[in-house]
């Protein structure tokens, strides 16, 4: 087992990707915390001792966060235990979260969650609310000055004033899992020193993080629609792309190259290079949209639009998974959490799915751009009973044990026979579980995500592969380890700017000068060059 010793950080709070709305009142009663997160106290912060679980051996190893370690079977047979008893002591604990899916069933009639809230030796509360009104809830609960025990912050999710609503409400947990403290939480010692950045506000430690890979998105690509189309291999370069898009694309069978304008011209900003987000060189920050790659990008996207390869119905992503799952278009963009799914009901649907690299533009590098280390994060609500931290801790560490374990498998699956059957090795969901498991225990804390996908061992192989591949090509957030209150406060409206600014070009409603002449002007005014002089500053004071 090897033990990763944190070094003194010198990092600012990575609370940027909390994101989004500007301030709304919401802490109008709250004393303390700065609005830049007290960045300069955030430097010396030290991290949880990093000591990766060596519990099961993969089938396809895995490297950092950039490759997942990928699994064929669940190993039932020989199951490890990593909690030795029960973390709570029978204490009752309100948790507020979300889900992607439906909502479980009440605590009463859910055998799941009965079973978990005995597994933990705690009355567990999970409150649980749908993902599109997960803020909406979580600023009426702080208004109403009854914070749960235990509160999702989420990248996606921005809560206003993220750095004072926690010195105010929440509980700073660095003493306890600071540096070797963790080693008390062994499973929580899992979670990479990466992930714990997002927890870091104030000058301490404020929650416990949900980690993520952070491998690009690939190219998803319906294999056997391309072959029929005379393209027998992955396009080598972005006009191959291009030609392959054109040639698979037949309006009269409802199907297209690409889903929408969004994720054509993001196979043009990888293939042309483009910055993730940020670009940094000498303390200067430039913003992707700014570089000749962005334009660069834009224009091949006007150009598959031409072609006519660009669905005419897809606008979102949203649309663009629609559309991809009833096969009415041959690509989307990808994850590497989402994939198990997609090659699974590709698989049962009979049809081929293959995660592609966006391949270079003449004379560009191709990249690909890392994810967020982290996606969510769990804050223990104010609190000076030292033993009730230490029990939330617990079950946090309960919640957060690795693949291959009895509670992991307690997590993941459920009750067997109730919540899954097995049959040679392969775990199956039963319907029980598609109705129980909507309350979401899991956004408490997690273990590190492999690649586990039941009867689907190809698909596993798949994404290995090109994780292996792409890892050399990712390029990460320079960003992403600073704060800035503007970017935090301004992000989504930021992005709506750019997003609505790549759908007028790409389908032609106005033309790609507009970059320049409209949209770079517009995002400074919103907010874009503030961020940017905090970043720059942010990053000069380290």
């Amino acid at each position: 087992m090897t033990v990763h010793k944190p070094s003194r950080r010198r990092f600012l709070s990575a609370a940027v990707l909390l994101g989004g709305a500007a301030g709304t009142g919401l802490l109008s009663g709250c004393g303390g915390g700065s609005s830049t997160g007290n960045a300069a106290a955030n430097t010396t912060v030290i991290l949880p001792t990093y000591i990766p679980s060596d519990l099961v051996a993969a089938d396809l190893p895995g490297k950092g966060a950039a490759i997942q370690p990928g699994f064929f079977k669940y190993p039932l047979d020989d199951l490890k235990k990593t909690v030795e008893q029960a973390p709570g002591v029978g204490s009752a604990f309100s948790f507020l979260t979300l889900t992607f899916g439906a909502v479980g069933t009440p605590k009463e009639q859910n055998k799941y969650w009965q079973f978990m809230n005995k597994e933990l030796n705690a009355d567990m509360d999970v409150q649980t609310t749908l993902a599109d009104s997960y803020l909406q809830k979580v600023q009426t609960v702080v208004a109403g000055g009854q914070i749960p025990d235990m509160v999702t912050f989420g990248s996606n999710y921005p809560i206003p004033q993220t750095p004072a609503l926690l010195k105010s409400k929440f509980t700073e947990i660095t003493t306890h899992v600071s540096g070797d403290a963790i080693k008390d939480y062994p499973n929580l010692a899992n979670i990479p020193s990466e992930a714990w950045q997002a927890t870091v506000f104030n000058g301490g430690i404020y929650g416990v993080p949900c980690p993520r890979p952070t491998g690009g998105a690939p190219i998803l690509a319906y294999t056997d629609s391309f072959a029929a189309a005379g393209v027998a291999d992955a396009p080598g370069s972005l006009d191959e792309l291009r030609e392959a898009l054109k040639a698979v694309t037949e309006p009269g069978k409802s199907l297209w190259g690409v889903s929408n304008p969004f994720s054509a011209a993001y196979y043009g900003r990888l293939g042309n290079g483009s910055p993730n987000n940020w670009r940094e060189d000498g303390g200067k920050f430039t913003h992707e949209i700014e570089t000749e790659e962005f334009e660069a990008a834009l224009a091949w996207a006007v150009g598959v639009k031409q072609d006519g390869s660009i669905h005419p119905d897809g606008i979102t992503v949203e649309d663009g998974n629609r559309l991809f799952g009833a096969r009415n278009v041959a690509t989307t963009l990808g994850s590497a959490t989402g994939w198990p799914g997609v090659y699974a009901s590709a698989a049962k649907a009979g049809t081929k799915v293959a995660p592609w690299v966006a391949p270079g533009a003449p004379g560009k590098k191709a990249v690909l751009h890392a994810s967020s280390p982290y996606g969510f994060f769990t804050a223990f609500a104010k609190t000076e009973d030292t033993e009730r931290i230490k029990e939330m801790l617990r079950i946090a560490n309960y919640m957060a044990s690795p693949f291959g374990s009895q509670e992991h498998l307690n997590i993941t699956y459920g009750v067997k026979e109730l919540h899954w059957t097995e049959k040679s090795g392969t775990i199956k969901p039963t319907d029980l579980a598609k109705t129980e498991k909507g309350v979401s225990f899991s956004y408490l804390s997690n273990a590190p995500i492999p690649q586990f996908n039941p009867g689907f061992e190809d698909g596993t192989q798949l994404i290995h592969e090109f994780q292996t591949k792409t890892e050399t090509m990712l390029i990460t957030d320079p960003s992403l380890v600073l704060f800035s209150d503007t970017w935090s406060n301004k992000k989504a409206q930021l992005n709506t700017l750019i997003t609505t600014a790549i759908n007028d070009v790409v389908l032609g409603r106005k033309p790609l000068t507009t970059v320049k002449s409209e949209l770079v002007p517009a995002w400074k005014a919103a907010g874009g060059e503030q961020a940017r002089k905090e970043f720059e500053e942010a990053l000069a004071a380290q």
